[in-house]
């Protein structure tokens, strides 16, 4: 008879066998004679026998806690085997514990693609964001938030540094939705957002970081151009009949007045006149400037010849009074989306203020050599730089603050609008003119692209 593959046939053949044997062993124990060696030998049979049915009975249970385990410990790696033999209920029950793993597996997949769509997403914001645990721990950030802070890593609230303390103070008080602002340094003023969250009970501190110093400048430059435009009107629409006046009244004196000392005073007082006249006309004219940058056309200029014009055209002066300039690009093949006669307007602006402090300063009995360099590069999120650095006597702390202020200068013959008109030409290319300075040790000017 052939032994049919379904689980009640397994089963029954295996009972059969187990009662089988067991029957020979007793038969062999109890037997007259006696065969000591045939019941061992059948009840090991029988034992054999009883350990492959209990095996095979619980062999479901055994698959179950497999699957059971795969779930807890996210292992969805397994496979059952279809198990035919044991019938095709059996093999029914393995298909479907196949089909539950691969939903897992597929449920994890798509869970890992979002969470890393939403990291990098995170990643690319321009707002910093910042999420800490209730023991302070840091769970999410952005290279935003670093670049925001001016820091590399932060791992725990306590790992920031002084200048944040308004930053550490705020999370730690924060109770629901509050925002803060401060301003750890002169180019950065931040404006901090936050929420307190419920997550799973588990309580989240979520932090926004904007950098609005940018943004202040742009309004304080709109205000400042306002102001001038109305300055420069009124004071054109008074000059220009009073200059005109007084040349007519020279023409009178030249030509209708008789020679004598009258004459002569009158002749040199409106000299006086004219002579000043014409010195508010150019001071007018600087505000001309200021008010009307035109707007940038902008294309992709390689930094190394960006590099070269400005170079050549400024190494003459420099070598005359005993600067060396030297420039720097990496990697070779920078290239700048900007305006390339504003950035070399620019750049030429800001070699010609640093000679004129080494002029201006008494260090030439250091020995130092006087230097300028120029360097171009790109930061970490790929964005180009260009610094201008020297080694001159450095900007007094009290008028860092003020050198970007129209009309602001410490020079005798200054109008005080090139580092305004250039901190105006980055911020049209949608970038800032950063300055720190150290006294007696230089300057360093850097244009954010």
């Amino acid at each position: 008879m052939k032994i049919g593959h379904s689980f009640a046939s397994n089963l029954a053949w295996r009972v059969a066998f187990l009662a089988g044997s067991l029957f020979i062993t007793a038969y062999w124990a109890f037997k007259p004679e006696r065969q000591a060696g045939l019941a061992i030998l059948f009840l090991l049979v029988s034992v054999a026998i009883a350990f492959n049915l209990f095996y095979y009975v619980n062999d479901t249970n055994r698959r179950l806690a497999r699957l059971f385990d795969s779930v807890r410990y996210s292992d969805f790696a397994i496979r059952f085997a279809s198990s035919k033999e044991k019938g095709e209920s059996f093999a029914e029950v393995n298909r479907q514990f196949n089909e539950v793993l691969e939903a897992f597996r597929q449920t994890r997949a798509e869970k890992e693609a979002n969470l890393l769509f939403l990291n990098t997403m995170v990643q690319h914001l321009s707002t910093g964001l910042l999420a800490f645990s209730a023991e302070m721990q840091v769970l999410v950030s952005n290279s935003a938030a670093f670049q925001q802070l001016g820091i590399y890593r932060l791992n725990h609230l306590d790992d920031l540094p002084k200048q944040h303390l308004p930053l550490a103070d705020f999370v730690r008080q924060l109770t629901g939705r509050n925002k803060v602002l401060y301003q750890p340094d002169a180019s950065r003023q931040l404006s901090v957002q936050g929420v307190r969250l419920n997550l799973q009970g588990r309580a989240v501190q979520l932090i926004t970081i904007q950098n609005i110093h940018p943004e202040l400048q742009r309004k304080e430059v709109d205000a400042w151009r306002n102001l001038t435009r109305v300055l420069r009107h009124e004071m054109m629409n008074s000059i220009t009949p009073i200059v005109s006046l007084v040349e007519t009244m020279q023409v009178i004196v030249q030509n209708d007045l008789p020679p004598g000392v009258a004459a002569a005073d009158l002749t040199e007082a409106l000299e006086v006149v004219a002579t000043r006249s014409k010195g508010l006309m150019n001071f007018v004219d600087a505000y001309r400037s200021f008010t009307a940058i035109p707007t940038p056309k902008l294309e992709d200029v390689p930094a190394k010849k960006l590099f070269e014009r400005v170079v050549s055209l400024s190494n003459s002066d420099l070598k005359a009074v005993g600067i060396e300039l030297a420039s720097y690009v990496q990697p070779d093949d920078l290239f700048i989306h900007a305006d390339p006669g504003q950035i070399e307007m620019t750049l030429i602006n800001l070699i010609k203020n640093a000679r004129e402090a080494f002029v201006q300063s008494a260090q030439d009995s250091t020995g130092k050599t006087k230097q300028i360099i120029l360097r171009a590069g790109a930061d970490a999120r790929g964005r180009p730089f260009i610094e201008v650095e020297d080694n001159g006597p450095g900007i007094p702390t009290d008028i860092l603050e003020e050198i970007f202020i129209p009309f602001f200068t410490t020079k005798p013959e200054g109008t005080g609008v090139g580092l305004s008109i250039s901190r105006q030409i980055m911020q049209q290319h949608g970038g800032d003119l950063r300055v720190s300075s150290e006294t007696g040790r230089g300057t360093r000017f850097v244009l954010d692209f």
